[in-house]
């Protein structure tokens, strides 16, 4: 475990986010094949356990917010050479609030860019009614990714939810009769007091909805959220408990026919479905929205006014990027988040460092990794450390995106106290 921690902090280290003052450091002339992820800044409620919570929402700031991405999507189309938009994920937030103006954001993509693709999208259960649903379907969503966390009625208060596990699943019921094309939920394991039982319990009741996917993800109790700040009387995780749960988690899902999509994720159709930053390229869209382009992670002005303010000035609002160091034991690291590695993957990292193969041959003598026709597959021993070193990689990068979300207020405050009159979010009629 110490030499995948040792691991897991050499890839952390490789996130490093500076401020943009070139767009050239940033942008290439041309992308072939990209993403987008507009992120909608709205939430309709906090939850606690959010690293990224939103801003309260008024039925006026949807044409306000649309207008921007509008800019936004004409600067990129101005800046960078995109031959075709292939998927457009639509994260929050809550986006399903926008659920009338999804059409209008998808006239808009194609009005800069060839769009023939998928469109998926996040939601909560409690706004998904039979007419959100037909809205959403109607305008062209067809992938649907519900952030359940839990049916367990002791569990949902802990999150911050009101809802109960009968109006979940009834919930569930109707996505799955509005006919999307692929339905995902979130759930969450390695909660306080989550008992093993009540785990697979939740497991067991997305199976019998028949969800496509089944995402799991342990909770990430970084020190500036809601969650964290008002948990003191619970004194911390168990990193053998959360181990045993997420094998756990593996051995269930493979019983009831779902194959490992990556290492959180599991589906009954792995090939149909892409998370919403597994795309090679993505762009990322609206404020606090990031994205992956050639090989650098880019992080827009957080808050939805410096995000205005800076297109009204003409500027793209990308505020910070950070260059994912492209080492082979990195790379082969992000290879193994899906579980496994192909023997062309392999011998492409091993001709960038003779090391990788000896690296592989260790892991097999170990038990950790085994050949199953072309490709080396992780064992379920490593896929428990797998677990445990994505989470502190993905903690790390949480952490330090906050830190440069703090750094913009800095900026952003600094900038207002200049101006003579500040930018509204929505002009008057």
């Amino acid at each position: 475990m110490r030499y995948v921690e040792r691991l897991a902090d050499r890839v952390a280290s490789g996130v490093e986010f500076q401020k943009v003052t070139r767009l050239e450091d940033v942008l290439p002339a041309s992308l072939e094949r990209t993403g987008l992820n507009v992120r909608v800044p709205f939430c309709a409620a906090k939850c606690s356990y959010c690293a990224f919570p939103g801003e309260s929402y008024k039925n006026e700031y949807g044409k306000a917010f649309l207008d921007a991405v509008n800019e936004e999507l004409a600067l990129y189309a101005t800046y960078v050479d995109v031959k075709e938009v292939d998927r457009i994920y639509v994260s929050g937030g809550t986006p399903s609030l926008l659920h009338k103006e999804l059409g209008q954001l998808l006239d808009i993509v194609r009005s800069h860019f060839q769009f023939h693709g998928k469109v998926a999208m996040e939601a909560g259960p409690a706004d998904l009614s039979e007419e959100v649903l037909r809205s959403l379907r109607s305008n062209g969503v067809g992938q649907l990714s519900v952030g359940v966390q839990t049916f367990n009625e002791r569990m949902l208060p802990f999150l911050g939810r009101m809802t109960k596990r009968d109006q979940l699943i009834d919930v569930l019921r109707r996505v799955m009769d509005t006919g999307f094309d692929y339905v995902n939920i979130d759930l969450m394991f390695s909660l306080p007091t989550q008992t093993q039982d009540e785990l697979l319990q939740d497991l067991e009741t997305a199976a019998d909805l028949g969800v496509h996917g089944i995402s799991t993800y342990p909770l990430m109790l970084l020190p500036y959220t809601p969650l964290t700040k008002r948990s003191g009387q619970w004194e911390g995780q168990d990193a053998q408990a959360e181990k045993e749960q997420y094998l756990a988690i593996v051995d269930r899902m493979r019983s009831r026919g779902y194959k490992m999509r990556t290492l959180w994720s599991f589906s009954t159709r792995p090939e149909e479905y892409e998370g919403p930053y597994e795309h090679s390229h993505f762009v990322g869209i609206g404020p606090r929205a990031w994205g992956m382009i050639n090989n650098r992670f880019t992080l827009n002005a957080p808050s939805t006014l410096d995000y205005i303010r800076r297109l009204s000035e003409g500027f793209l609002p990308i505020y910070a990027h950070s260059e994912v160091k492209g080492y082979p034991m990195a790379k082969l690291a992000r290879r193994l988040y899906y579980g496994k590695v192909t023997i062309p993957e392999l011998e492409a990292l091993s001709a960038e460092d003779s090391k990788i193969g000896s690296y592989v041959s260790l892991l097999r003598l170990l038990g950790l990794m085994e050949r199953k026709g072309e490709e080396f597959v992780l064992t379920d021993k490593a896929l428990a450390y797998a677990s445990m070193a994505t989470k502190k990689i993905a903690m790390s990068t949480l952490a330090k995106m906050n830190e440069v979300l703090v750094q913009n207020g800095q900026d952003e405050g600094e900038a207002m106290a200049d101006q003579e009159q500040p930018v509204a979010l929505i002009v008057p009629e």
